[in-house]
């Protein structure tokens, strides 16, 4: 027979599941149906500033949350580790189809926004309610996480990639997409000069351009780019194989990651909570040996 409290911990453990179900449950059923009505968004619809408003409205939103219901059992159930592990249990079921059939764009759909907004929720109220020991590597962690995964949820509808094919000696003002489609870059950039190494089995070594905007130069190399702004790279990304060190074009890629730095220090945030974590373990040890 279970005692009485027994009986209660066992019932709210229960109560506790069933309303992270019924929480999940109706999240991706209303996703469902948005994805069955118009299919996959168009992310442009929530570039900037759109996302950033959303961002603060769900930062907000859980904030006012907290503080006017943070007594019920619905919020404990969002903050508590089981949420937790559903939501990185679905994350990592969402990743399956992005990685098997990428063709089908998942990560585009309303489910797997919903999931992400989930997680979002799940990560914040576990940051703002926790009260245990340890609380600066537990929020360090998890609001690190938060960051993270905010700035490259949100951050995706800024994020481009161009590419522009640029003829030795000659200039352009315009990439294009994936889809074609042509964008102004805002400058001009010019391809001064290029050249490449190559093996004895003239398989390629090296290769590297020149190229210039508003009159400043710098040299490309692979996996070496022009950090232009803090939002914008441009990469050396190909060139004419056949013709090999006599190319007389260049293929520049434009990266543009408005959000790539918020997505960094979410990283910091998170370093530095393990690192905390891990020193934290150390002396607990070491104040147990010396107890001994």
């Amino acid at each position: 027979m279970l005692s009485r409290k027994e009986l209660f911990l066992h019932w709210e453990i229960a109560d506790m599941n069933r309303t992270i179900a019924y929480t999940v449950a109706a999240t991706l059923a209303v996703a469902v149906v948005l994805q069955a009505l118009f299919g996959n968004p168009d992310t442009g619809m929530f570039a900037f500033p759109v996302n950033a408003a959303v961002l603060l409205v769900v930062v907000g939103g859980l904030f006012v949350l907290n503080r006017e219901a943070g007594g019920s059992r619905f919020v404990a159930a969002l903050a508590s580790g089981r949420a937790a592990v559903t939501v990185i249990v679905l994350t990592a079921l969402c990743c399956l189809p992005v990685a098997l059939w990428p063709a089908i764009e998942f990560q585009r759909s309303w489910i797997f926004d919903a999931v992400m907004l989930l997680t979002l929720a799940v990560l914040l109220l576990a940051t703002l309610r926790y009260r245990g020991t340890m609380r600066l590597r537990f929020r360090l962690n998890h609001a690190g996480l938060f960051i993270f995964v905010a700035a490259l949820f949100f951050g995706s509808a800024d994020m481009q990639r161009l590419r522009a094919a640029v003829d030795l000696g000659e200039s352009t003002d315009v990439a294009y997409d994936e889809q074609g489609s042509p964008h102004s870059l805002g400058y001009t950039v010019t391809l001064e000069s290029f050249e490449a190494d190559f093996y004895d089995n003239n398989q390629p070594e090296e290769f590297r351009a020149v190229v210039s905007v508003d009159g400043r130069s710098r040299m490309l190399r692979v996996n070496h780019p022009w950090r232009k702004s803090w939002r914008q790279d441009i990469y050396l990304a190909g060139y004419d194989t056949a013709a090999g060190s006599e190319s007389r074009y260049c293929v520049l890629e434009i990266v543009v990651q408005p959000w790539k730095y918020a997505a960094l220090a979410g990283v910091l945030m998170l370093l530095a909570g393990s690192v905390a974590m891990i020193w934290g373990g150390r002396q607990r040890v070491n104040k147990k040996e010396a107890d001994k």
